[in-house]
């Protein structure tokens, strides 16, 4: 009897846990999964470098992972709860290499059914290096009235590292420096960014030291005249015409208290010694003590019209009375012929309009006088005899 009862309930204890069995797989079947976009992990990245080679550009890998098992394991299964890896120990060549990768972390009783893609393709790329000057870019205008000398970047030099096939496109290494209405001196560190010919960063290197410090003076600045120095005389007979200097004006910078005393400025010497033809000089500046110029490359252009002299006599018929006021003067000669001498051109081209005589009144008493006639002009001549040089004046 008990035999029998044991029987029973062994029997019945088989059949619950079948029973058990048939409804846990109805409500809870094992089912594909498929985890979309899991971020694949570049590990051992360090091996690459000992062996002179880096990644050309870190991109983000995602590969789609499918596993197997009980609804309630595989659907509380989200990307970031399993690990995706491609060892990039593996590369030893530049160019493109193919790694497999492998999942980790997935729960128990739930097993991977594939990966897609299987592996993933990274671009290789030998590790170049080279010392690069750094230049300045400097950005916008200081202040009216003032103005900057030349930045100085410190270092002067930085290391650049990266993939050979960027560093072949670097063109410069830059730091940029906003001098918007600066008055005084600028001391700024700002990073330093690799481009190409075409101003456009280069990403994907480093370099080292990344930020830079300039240093720009900023001073008072005024605009002077330029004075072309000309030392030496023509060949007998020639003359110098004329003198002209391009820039006639350049911006100077440097202590405010010379400054101050600065109206003009001349450029070096410029020897005419025997000359018998035009000279054009390009010549640099005579800057006093603690002067510099705004724009240091800029040299003056001094051009010397040298000509032979000419000679010439002109008559002018009236000779004009100063000082008369109220007085009743009159002149017993009212014409003079002048002789002028001079650069050619000048002389060639000189008419009476251009020259005045004159005799002045002014002071004197009624009476008969003997005075001096005057001759002035504008043009670059001399006037060497004038006849007569005297004339006779009645004052009433």
């Amino acid at each position: 009897m008990l035999t029998k009862d044991f029987t029973i309930k062994l029997l019945s204890l088989v059949l619950a846990f079948l029973l058990w069995l048939y409804v846990m797989g109805e409500e809870n079947p094992e089912i594909p999964y498929e985890i979309s976009n899991v971020p694949v992990k570049l590990i051992n990245s360090s091996t690459l470098e000992k062996k002179g080679l880096t990644l050309l550009d870190e991109k983000n890998y995602t590969v789609n992972v499918k596993v197997r098992g009980r609804r309630s394991d595989v659907l509380n299964i989200a990307a970031q709860n399993i690990s995706v890896f491609a060892d990039l120990s593996r590369v030893n060549s530049n160019g493109t290499n193919v790694i497999p990768v492998t999942v980790e972390g997935l729960p128990k009783n739930v097993s991977l059914v594939s990966i897609n893609p299987p592996e993933i393709k990274v671009e290789i790329d030998n590790i170049a290096k080279i010392q690069m000057p750094v230049s300045v870019k400097i950005v916008g205008n200081v202040l009216d009235g003032y103005a900057m000398q030349l930045p100085v970047p410190t270092p002067g030099e930085v290391l650049v590292i990266g993939p050979e096939s960027k560093i072949n496109l670097i063109k410069n290494v830059i730091v940029q420096v906003n001098v918007s209405y600066k008055k005084e001196d600028i001391k700024i560190s700002v990073p330093a960014i690799a481009v190409d010919r075409e101003g456009k960063e280069i990403k994907g290197i480093s370099i080292t030291p990344n930020l830079v410090e300039v240093y720009i003076p900023v001073s008072k600045s005024i605009r002077v005249s330029v004075v072309p120095k000309i030392f030496g005389k023509p060949m007998e007979g020639y003359t110098v015409a004329s003198v002209s200097v391009l820039p006639e004006y350049v911006y100077i910078t440097g202590d405010e208290n010379i400054l101050n005393n600065i109206t003009s400025i001349n450029t070096k010497q410029i020897d005419i010694s025997g000359k018998n033809e035009p000279v054009t000089e390009n010549i640099s500046f005579d800057l006093p003590d603690g002067i510099k110029l705004v724009k240091s490359d800029v040299s003056a252009k001094v051009y010397v019209d040298i000509q032979k002299i000419a000679t010439k006599e002109i008559t002018i018929s009236n000779i004009e009375i100063k000082g008369s006021d109220n007085k009743n003067v009159v002149l017993q000669t009212s014409e003079v012929v002048i002789t002028v001498t001079g650069p050619e051109s000048v002389v060639n081209g000189t008419t009476s309009s251009d020259f005045k005589a004159y005799v002045d009144v002014t002071n004197l008493s009624s009476g008969t006088h003997s005075l001096t006639v005057n001759v002035d002009t504008t043009l670059n001549l001399q006037v060497v005899k004038i006849k007569p040089d005297k004339v006779t004046v009645n004052i009433q």
